[in-house]
């Protein structure tokens, strides 16, 4: 596990600062990028590790999926972005034909790798991934909504002037429209929100959308998203490389926890060395499970959409 690699396909802006972040935090000695377009890997490659130069020794290098080795962590970013007019749907249709091929790629070998998918959407997209590798579900699995709930919870931290460590709430579901808080259980330092001191109720009112408006604002503002994102890979692969186990809200197959069946979605999750675990036991008020239920059916049917053209 020590000599375990980060290998990220797709290295774009998201790609890319994720392949930096991991870099800068020293989480992975060796970092792989791969591209189709060689010189752009070679480029980003490159720069990060001028970055390195003063005071790391990680090596980042462009490369080809024959690096790739079991129990390596893939990073899979690559897709097309959404164009002026294209639905959500045909968006799903182009990413999951990219998906499937960079995932072949990945799989030639007798191999087992760890799979986490980032492209978008990234619920279906995980699907995608899982199906084709034919990986253990462990093995495969998505960012899911720990960009959202990351979001939330420097939204309310900021509100409340704490740190965001102290912050415990999710958003859970789709990685979409159809996700949902967890907000009526949200605490501040194992205090409940509404009796934690300088709470108003404003500060949570239409909460999901606000957060939902936050990311649409970012892409308006710069054309896409990737600091937050980054982040968020950088933590979920250092989860990987740990024995003990860290939660996020990642997107995994479900097989019968919260009484769903065969679809991904963003739920609390033990992410370590073994891979990813959906926590069962998470309590759901029912407006949170109704949420959750809705939001499985949207995926769902996404998922089906997909499945159909494949």
């Amino acid at each position: 596990m020590n000599r375990q690699k980060a290998v990220i396909v797709g290295v774009g802006m998201v790609g890319s600062t994720a392949a930096y972040t991991l870099a800068t935090n020293q989480i992975v000695s060796e970092i792989v990028l791969i591209d189709r377009k060689e010189e752009v890997a070679w480029g980003q490659a490159a720069d990060i590790n001028d970055a390195m130069g003063l005071e790391s020794s990680v090596k980042v290098r462009a490369g080809s999926y024959e690096d790739i080795e079991t129990d390596d962590i893939v990073i899979i970013t690559a897709g097309a972005s959404q164009q002026p007019g294209q639905t959500r749907m045909e968006l799903a249709e182009v990413n999951a034909s990219i998906m499937r091929s960079v995932v072949r790629d990945i799989m030639a070998r007798s191999i087992e790798p760890f799979i986490v998918v980032v492209s978008n959407p990234v619920d279906v997209m995980t699907y995608v991934a899982l199906e084709e590798s034919k990986l253990p579900k462990y093995r495969v699995f998505g960012t899911g909504t720990t960009l959202d709930t990351s979001r939330l919870k420097s939204h309310l931290a900021d509100h409340l002037d704490v740190n965001s460590r102290e912050v415990d709430v999710y958003i859970l579901g789709e990685h979409g429209d159809s996700s949902f808080s967890t907000i009526e259980t949200a605490q501040i330092g194992e205090i409940p929100i509404r009796e934690y001191p300088g709470f108003e109720e404003y500060m949570v009112e239409n909460i999901e959308q606000q957060i939902r408006d936050r990311a649409y604002r970012i892409i308006e503002a710069k054309q896409s998203t990737y600091y937050g994102i980054g982040q968020a890979v950088a933590k979920i692969v250092a989860a990987l490389r740990q024995s003990s186990g860290s939660v996020f809200p990642v997107s995994s197959y479900v097989q019968g926890e919260y009484g769903l069946d065969g679809v991904v979605l963003g739920l609390p999750s033990v992410v370590n060395s073994s891979g990813v675990r959906i926590l069962a036991g998470y309590p759901l008020t029912d407006r949170q499970r109704a949420a959750l239920e809705l939001s499985a059916g949207v995926v769902g049917d996404a998922i089906e959409h997909v499945s159909q053209k494949d």
